[in-house]
């Protein structure tokens, strides 16, 4: 009983709501549900019926033409006459030989329909055809080596059944004494045989054959769609003998399955419900729209009553939302109020004042901190204190001996000084350079040393101007992304050369490579924001003579910044610092 309590709502207007939907709305929805869901199923049930009987004769058919082949191959095998036409084909003329498939001799049971057609091939080098066209040599060569008559023989099997864009049967014909004296194919050209088998049929359904992985082999009406997916759904069932059935609400159809006989084969067939019986799903729209335009009425009422009764709460609930989204202002006229009500429309004013007073005095308390604040980052942001703290640290390090914390300390500092004075954006190579052993040496620290960077600088490009730290985010993607794992032979190379009046930096490393980050990106995310950083820096410096690319390498990746030459002369102390532009 408590737990009932704590989910049914506690105001006015929400129990009446929520009394309207559970005990007048939910019923009557449940109850068109129900009705229509009875409805669906009693005119379903005998279509469904229906769909299985046809479905059965389309079955019936298929398997009919499927059993006269087979009985066509006993045939020929136990006719006389056709044995001597193999055996001793030299006794009759080609007359005789272009028509012996068509004797009408055979009985009325074995005849042929049009969309099978057989070939006959004796050992002696002849074949026939049942459209009179006899063979030799080569064609009949090609025919005895088909992949559809290995292994048939005396031994194993004398036929099989082949499928693909035709039902094929192989077959080898023997003799009394179990020897081979013909070979046999008989082709059952399904294509078109669906449209025509169902043409007179009463219900108009859409047939479909498909094979055992859900492949469409033939269609009734390739211009009419089937669910494939519901089809193999179905198929993917255990084995079953009789014929499967779905009602596909969605689409408003019934679905019916057949497997073939003797064959990985399976007869579908779709029967749209809304050919008889009107479009179901419109039907069943219209019902509920119906429904909802009934329970819109009943809203509606129950709405205008709780009104009624709880505008005078609504109003101060209204008044106190815009006090809760700042508008602190706000007040509401007691004189609308009575009773208890305007008692407590006073109270809600004379908080509302209280409240104003408290927020200035916060907001003067707020801005003193913040002035605060800000003075107290302004003393911490001091890089001369930074440099002095790193400087200490290394000759501590030196005096305890530790001097893989000293030479951090000292390539540390170099990276914080350079990066702190913004007043210099080109540097000659060799600083960047520098910079990078720098960093290079602070990883191979934490790495142990198992990544190789080697460098190959081309004469004369000491001196050559770059764009400050723009060596050492690349080189922090071959560490962080290019090597998930580190090997023994993690390499990078970095090399510097001139094309023209163009100067060309490329890192290259033997990591994962761009395709592998592509596939698993949370190895490798090559495009951060050092990359971006670098390539919005070589805009704003070269314009469009600045570029950075990231290229796929037989093993790795290689990123290559191209830039124009500047070539800066050496100067001693004292001078000044001159750039040409210039190649050299």
């Amino acid at each position: 009983m408590g737990g009932w309590k704590r989910i049914w709502p506690q105001k006015f207007r929400n129990r009446l709501f929520a009394a309207v939907v559970i005990f007048l709305l939910l019923p009557f929805f449940l109850l068109q549900i129900y009705n229509y869901r009875m409805m669906e199923r009693t005119v379903s049930r005998e279509f469904q019926e229906k769909a299985i009987e046809q479905l059965n004769v389309v079955n019936d058919a298929l398997n009919n033409e499927i059993n006269k082949a087979f009985l066509y191959y006993v045939y020929l095998e136990r006719d006389p006459y056709t044995r001597s036409v193999l055996l001793y084909p030299g006794q009759f003329n080609p007359a005789e030989k272009a028509v012996f498939l068509q004797s009408t001799a055979r009985p009325a049971s074995l005849e042929l329909p049009a969309q099978i057609t057989v070939t006959l091939a004796d050992r002696s080098g002849t074949l026939y055809h049942t459209d009179g066209l006899v063979q030799t040599g080569q064609e009949h060569a090609d025919f005895a080596s088909e992949s559809g008559f290995a292994g048939l023989g005396a031994e194993g099997d004398s036929f099989r059944w082949v499928t693909g864009e035709d039902l094929s049967m192989y077959a080898v014909l023997l003799d009394n004494r179990q020897q081979p004296f013909g070979y046999l194919r008989i082709n059952f050209y399904y294509d078109g045989w669906l449209a025509e088998a169902s043409q007179d049929l009463l219900l108009q359904q859409h047939y479909v054959l498909m094979d055992q992985g859900g492949q469409l082999l033939n269609s009734s009406d390739y211009f009419r769609a089937v669910d494939r997916t519901a089809i193999q759904e179905m198929i993917r069932v255990p084995a079953r003998e009789e014929p499967m059935q779905r009602v596909d609400y969605e689409s408003s159809s019934i679905l019916t399955i057949s497997p073939l006989y003797n064959l990985d084969w399976y007869l579908a067939a779709s029967m749209p419900l809304n050919t008889y019986l009107g479009n179901m799903k419109e039907l069943r729209e219209q019902n509920f729209n119906f429904s909802l335009l009934l329970s819109g009425g009943f809203l509606l009422l129950t709405f205008l009553i709780a009104g009624a009764m709880s505008r005078p709460i609504a109003l101060l609930r209204r008044k106190m939302a815009l006090s809760a989204q700042g508008e602190l202002n706000t007040r509401v006229e007691e004189s609308f109020f009575h009773g208890e009500m305007r008692d407590l429309a006073a109270t809600f004013n004379t908080m509302m004042t209280d409240i104003g007073g408290l927020l200035q005095k916060l907001k003067l308390e707020e801005r003193q901190k913040e002035a605060l604040h800000y003075q107290m980052l302004t003393a911490q942001m001091n890089p001369h204190f930074l440099l002095n703290t790193l400087n200490t640290i290394k000759w501590i390090a030196y005096e305890k001996e530790e001097h893989d914390i000293a030479e951090i300390s000292i390539s540390l500092g170099k990276l914080l000084e350079t990066s702190l004075y913004s007043d210099v954006e080109l540097i000659p190579l060799q600083n960047e350079l520098d910079l990078l052993q720098a960093y290079v040496y602070i990883q191979n620290i934490r790495y142990e040393g198992k990544v190789r960077v080697t460098l190959d600088v081309e004469e004369g490009l000491a001196y050559a101007l770059v764009p400050k730290l723009a060596l050492q985010p690349l080189m922090e993607n071959a560490f962080k992304h290019g090597f998930s794992t580190l090997q023994e032979d993690s390499r990078v190379s970095v090399r510097a050369r001139r094309s023209g009046r163009t100067l060309i930096l490329e890192l290259e490393d033997n990591g994962v490579g761009l395709a592998r980050a592509g596939e698993h990106p949370e190895i490798r995310a090559r495009k951060g924001i050092g990359i971006a950083n670098i390539r919005q820096r070589l805009q704003l410096l070269f314009r469009e003579d600045g570029s950075l690319v990231l290229l796929e390498g037989e093993k790795g990746t290689m990123a290559r910044i191209t830039i124009p030459l500047l070539i800066a002369n050496p100067f001693q102390s004292g001078g000044a610092e001159h750039v040409e532009n210039s190649s050299g």
